[in-house]
């Protein structure tokens, strides 16, 4: 049973704080300690822990809280819920004596004009051997004295909810020893606000702290509802500190104290697409709050403490609690995987159904990874290689590491490669990649072991074998898996189809386990290797300079595929018949319309497109399945193409490859002088040219299996339509479309008649939610990181009022013109010649417009990626990798982009 008390002596001023937790609660008996210590902290009062005896007694609750107790079977969940509910209303319908009200009033009037916070401060609350973070309430920004009471009366409820009572008899704490004692303080209208811990809470490190952080508020952080920034700060002697990471969370929402006028309280904004981006912290003011963090552990005796703070908007730290950071085992350590977008964005960049993800993905998990690691002799690497997030994919980055510590030396690893990581030195930074040693033995026997057990992947082979597999295998696959479709068409059945589409990705194997070196090993490999020596042997300017020009003028299926796309616009344009049909109807009617017409130009031009459609109608403007390829009906992406291309004159198409091959063999002429010229010139140009012929070789190689790539997902998309259709005629789904929202094993279990219909309506159900779900995330752009729940992007340098923008160099040139903003392949007939495309990503679907436009910008992708290859092709300036522009800039706006630094401005 509870003590009787006398009843005086119920308020204190927080200035007033002594170390006696009993009287005020451990929360601010903590903030005494820091006012006597010169810490800044909001002022305010105390509602001691005697006037919650005081309010008990006075209402006869004593004895009516302990027999409640009594009551409770602590087995069953329902038996605590009801016992809460119950001393929880007693509090709630009863009052205050007028005593305590009273001595609260005077205490008040001083804070009368401003909004207050009311924090609980319970006696158990923040001890070293037991956290009650969070268990306890808090209430922001209240205007009046009825405020102030009513929400000091739910503070004493919050110490009797239900999760309060099971954690306090699981951890074996008496009910009746726990009192709380209420914090009324002067709200911090903050500018940013959020929590320091000074231990790595994430990896249990004793020499790094962390903040969160986010604009507003401290309350979107501590409500979960926010995904905020980190700072990780390295502890260095005699106090000092560095910053050594930075992860600029996708925020999303902030809170705000609403005006006092409209009764305050507070407000969840949803934050601009700009302060989203933005850091809510600078780096001094990281710094300076990473001081006070060490200092105020210092006040507790050297033990690590969890920290709330807001910082004014006249930029003043303000402490609004201090905690001991609950001590955890190490055996309690999880290591959550850090997912990164940024190698997606070179290789994977579209939006992905959940049956994509598992076409593509098993590939790439169980050939390219798990397989591949076993040839190489890799151990202990991790076989969660992807994650579908937001219908987007993401790269286990710990995989990724491992990959660069294998087999990219430390003088390779450029910004390209990098670009995977986030910015700084902690665990997975850029820093710390950089460095991570490199294991020249393993990578030799790594090389041995190939040419024993898959001598195939040697550089010498694989492009050649490669084009021999696709030659006499591959091609004669696709016929024939043509004529078999056709043939089920009139006679198969759902599992005729779906042992089809298994074979199909039998075949795809051998396509894998070609790639799964041609890329990743040769590709990156040749190319980082070629730019490292024209670093050594010349510069690092004439390496910006020389290296993209080096590696263009290549023929292969990309270029093979624009050619013909230009050869048919300039049958048009010699049509002016068939020029006014495609000019003036819409892209989707104009091939019926061609059907009907008469005209021997407009036969021909049909004859030419169908020869076009029968070798290039496999592409598309992205990888996803979902999506039409250009053969398909009514072959809109085809006809938008075109119109883009006859509403503008576009350069010749022979005229730009001549003048790229010309500067290409003039660049290649200047760097074998330059390097000749040197000591031991001879052998190093051998070198050279023997990595240079490799770098193209393997940038042809990539070009044209991703034509492969195209052939595979088309065949998928049409096979799996098919049996979308036979789920629609059962009844499943009302659109054959929505078979790519399916995974491979309920289709499979489907066609084995495996489910009941309970368990058949469920999948239908879920399916909606997925579909639903990819189209709520369709184009747009997710967080780069993701770590467990957290999803956060490198720190953007720029915002919307900026003028200098800095990305990749990836095709050479300057150029000043107006910008255009296409985020959807729809719109591609809206480019003008002589405009900047600026776009989220690129696919070879969207390329063939590269002619008539004056250069290129995209959000993802580095220099390898598809468009700035093409863009090098047409000798056009391009930068990568410009984060947020399509939200940044606006159609219309005049901007000079510089291709050889990777500088884009904006003129006006």
């Amino acid at each position: 049973m509870y003590p009787m008390i006398e009843k005086d002596s119920l308020i204190v001023e927080l200035t007033e704080v002594n170390h006696d937790s009993k009287e005020v609660g451990s929360k601010a008996a903590n903030l005494g300690i820091l006012i006597q210590n010169k810490i800044s902290v909001p002022n305010g009062f105390v509602v001691k822990t005697r006037a919650y005896d005081f309010f008990l007694d006075s209402n006869n609750l004593l004895e009516h809280i302990q027999k409640t107790l009594e009551s409770i079977d602590y087995n069953d969940y329902e038996s605590i819920k009801s016992s809460a509910n119950i001393i929880h209303n007693s509090i709630e319908k009863n009052q205050f004596p007028r005593k305590l009200i009273d001595e609260i009033k005077i205490n008040y009037e001083k804070f009368s004009s401003y909004g207050v916070a009311v924090r609980s401060s319970a006696t158990a609350e923040d001890l070293l051997k037991a956290s009650f973070a969070g268990q306890y309430d808090t209430y922001l920004n209240l205007k009046d004295l009825e405020q102030v009471l009513q929400h000091i009366k739910q503070c004493y409820a919050s110490l009797w909810t239900s999760r309060a009572i099971i954690y306090r008899y699981k951890n074996k704490i008496p009910h009746n020893k726990v009192k709380i004692a209420v914090i009324i303080q002067k709200m911090v209208p903050s500018k940013s606000a959020g929590v320091l811990f000074t231990i790595n809470p994430l990896t249990f490190n004793n020499n790094e702290l962390l903040i969160e952080s986010n604009f507003g508020l401290g309350e979107s952080i501590v409500s979960g509802k926010s995904s905020p920034d980190q700072f990780f700060i390295q502890k260095l002697k005699r106090g000092s500190v560095s910053i050594l990471n930075k992860q600029i969370g996708r925020k999303k929402l902030a809170v705000y104290p609403k005006p006092l006028e409209i009764n305050g309280g507070i407000d969840y904004v949803k934050l601009s697409d700009d302060l989203n981006q933005q850091s809510s912290l600078s780096d001094s003011d990281i710094i300076k709050l990473a001081k006070m963090g060490l200092q105020i552990e210092r006040i507790f005796k050297n033990v690590p403490q969890d920290i709330e703070w807001a910082l004014s908007q006249d930029n003043k730290i303000n402490i609004l609690q201090t905690r001991p950071i609950t001590v955890i085992k190490a055996d309690d350590k999880t290591t959550e995987i850090l997912w990164s977008r940024g190698y997606s964005d070179d290789y994977w960049n579209d939006n992905v159904t959940p049956l994509y993800f598992e076409l593509l993905g098993d590939q790439l998990v169980k050939v390219v990874n798990v397989e591949l690691n076993s040839i190489m002799g890799y151990k202990q690497m991790d076989i969660q290689l992807l994650k579908l997030y937001n219908a987007h994919v993401y790269f286990n980055l710990n995989v990724l590491k491992r990959k660069v510590e294998y087999e990219i030396p430390k003088f390779l690893r450029n910004e390209d490669v990098l670009n995977y990581f986030p910015e700084g030195s902690g665990s997975y930074g850029k820093k710390t990649t950089k460095d991570l040693p490199f294991h020249l033995i393993r990578r030799i026997v790594a090389e041995l072991r190939i040419k024993i057990h898959d001598p195939d992947g040697a550089m010498s082979k694989t492009a050649d074998t490669y084009e021999k597999w696709t030659q006499e295998t591959f091609d004669v696959y696709c016929k024939k898996f043509d004529i078999q479709q056709k043939k089920l068409i009139k006679t198969g059945g759902l599992l005729d189809f779906i042992n089809l589409a298994e074979d199909l990705d039998k075949t795809m194997i051998a396509h894998f386990r070609l790639v799964r070196y041609g890329i990743p090993v040769h590709n990156i490999g040749m190319n980082l290797l070629i730019q490292y020596l024209l670093n050594r042997f010349l510069s690092r300017e004439e390496c910006q300079q020389f290296y993209p020009i080096l590696v263009s003028g290549l023929k292969h299926k990309l270029t093979e595929t624009n050619d013909q796309i230009h050869y048919l616009a300039s049958l048009i344009n010699n049509s002016p018949e068939l020029k006014s049909i495609l000019i003036n109807q819409e892209s989707r009617s104009i091939y019926n319309i061609l059907l009907t017409e008469s005209n021997p130009s407009i036969k021909n031009f049909l004859s030419e497109f169908e020869k076009f459609l029968e070798k290039y109608g496999d592409r598309g403007f992205t990888r996803e399945t979902y999506y039409p390829r250009w053969r398909q009906p009514p072959m809109k992406n085809v006809f938008d193409i075109l119109k883009s291309l006859v509403l503008d004159h576009w350069q010749g198409l022979e005229k730009i490859k001549n003048k790229s091959l010309q500067k290409r063999q003039q660049i290649e002429q200047i760097v074998e002088k330059k390097i000749r010229s040197q000591r031991f010139g001879f052998l190093k140009w051998k070198l050279f040219f023997t990595i240079l012929k490799n770098s193209r070789k393997y940038i042809i190689f990539r070009e044209n299996q991703r034509f492969n790539l195209d052939r595979w997902i088309t065949r998928n998309r049409n096979v799996y339509l098919e049996i979308g259709k036979i789920f629609m005629k059962r009844g499943i789904i009302e659109d054959a479309n929505k078979i790519f929202f399916f995974f491979k094993h309920e289709i499979k279990n489907l066609g084995l008649g495996k489910y009941n219909n309970q368990e058949i309506q469920k999948i239908s159900s879920e399916v909606k939610k997925r579909y639903d779900h990819f189209k709520n995330h369709e184009n747009i752009i997710p967080p780069k990181f993701l770590l467990g729940s957290r999803e956060f992007n490198d720190v953007l340098k720029y915002n919307k009022k900026s003028k200098i923008f800095h990305g990749i160099p990836a095709s050479q040139g300057i150029i000043t013109g107006p910008i255009r903003i296409l985020q959807d392949i729809d719109f591609i007939s809206t480019v003008r010649k002589g405009e900047i495309l600026v776009v989220p990503r690129t696919d070879p679907g969207w390329t063939p417009v590269f002619s008539k436009i004056g250069g290129l910008i995209t959000e993802t992708g580095g220099i390898l990626s598809h468009g700035a290859v093409v863009s090098r092709e047409y000798g056009i300036p391009a930068v990568t990798n410009i984060i947020n522009a399509c939200k940044i800039f606006k159609t219309g706006q005049i901007f000079k982009i510089n291709g050889f630094n990777g500088t884009i401005v904006l003129q006006k």
